[in-house]
């Protein structure tokens, strides 16, 4: 288990990467949000408005490798 201010800096951490990452699909239009909950640090949940199975597609490949699950849902 970590300690409560490593699962902060951890979910701090995965927030701005996934945000950096996605910034070239942001400019083109994408609108989501990136979600990190202290209980589950292992998933990196992606909310996207208007999502489409090319969208789904785009972002999965955009945050493969970052050592988290990704879950995309619409919004």
């Amino acid at each position: 288990m970590m300690r409560p201010d490593l699962v902060a800096q951890h979910i701090a951490a995965m927030t701005t990467a996934s945000t950096n990452l996605l910034r070239q699909m942001e400019d083109e239009g994408l609108r989501y949000r990136v979600i990190v909950s202290p209980e589950d640090t292992a998933t990196l949940h992606v909310r996207v408005r208007e999502l489409t199975p090319d969208l789904t597609q785009r972002i999965e490949r955009c945050l493969a490798g970052m050592g988290m699950q990704v879950a995309v849902r619409e919004e």
